[in-house]
C-alpha cells in the first residue's frame, strides 16, 4: 500500500512538468531584438514598420507591418523570410547564392521569390506561383516541390 500510495505521489507530482509545453512565444520590443536583428530589418526592409516581435527558446521572430515575417536563430541571424506574395527584396536576394536567383530567372521568368527559408542542407525558396525549390548550400538546384 504505501508503494502504492508512493507511485501515485510520485505521479501527480512529475505530470504536470512532463505534459507542461517548455517553449511559448512572448511578445518582445524591437529593441530587444539581438543588435544583428535589428541591423538585418533596418538594411533590408528600411522604411517598413515592425508590427511585433516575439521570442522563444531557440528564435526570435519580427512580424512587419507589410505581413512580411523574419524568423532569426538565437545568435540574430536570419533563417527564414517570408514577403507572402511580395518579392523578396533585391537586398535580400543578393545574399543568396547567385545560382538560385539565375536558375529561377532562367527556369521561372515569369515568377519571382517570395519566401527563402535556410536549412542545414541548403535553400528552400518559394515563388509567387507556390512552387517551393530546394537549392543546396552553394546554390546548385536539388528538387522542386509543388
Amino acid at each position: 500500500m504505501k508503494k502504492l500510495f508512493l507511485l501515485i505521489c510520485l505521479f501527480v507530482t512529475f505530470v504536470p512538468f512532463v505534459t507542461a509545453a517548455p517553449d511559448h512565444d512572448y511578445a518582445i520590443s524591437f529593441e530587444q531584438l539581438p543588435a544583428v536583428s535589428q541591423t538585418f530589418i533596418k538594411t533590408h526592409f528600411d522604411g517598413v514598420q515592425v508590427a511585433y516581435c516575439l521570442r522563444d527558446s531557440h528564435s526570435f521572430e519580427a512580424r512587419l507591418a507589410d505581413a512580411s515575417e523574419i524568423e532569426f536563430n538565437v545568435d540574430g541571424s536570419w533563417k527564414e523570410i517570408d514577403c507572402k506574395y511580395k518579392e523578396l527584396p533585391s537586398s535580400v536576394i543578393k545574399l543568396l547564392p547567385s545560382a538560385i536567383p539565375a536558375y529561377v530567372k532562367d527556369s521561372f521568368p515569369k515568377t519571382i521569390i517570395t519566401k527563402v527559408d535556410i536549412k542545414f542542407w541548403g535553400y528552400e525558396i518559394e515563388l509567387n506561383n507556390g512552387l517551393d525549390i530546394e537549392f543546396d548550400t552553394t546554390g546548385k538546384f536539388l528538387k522542386i516541390d509543388d
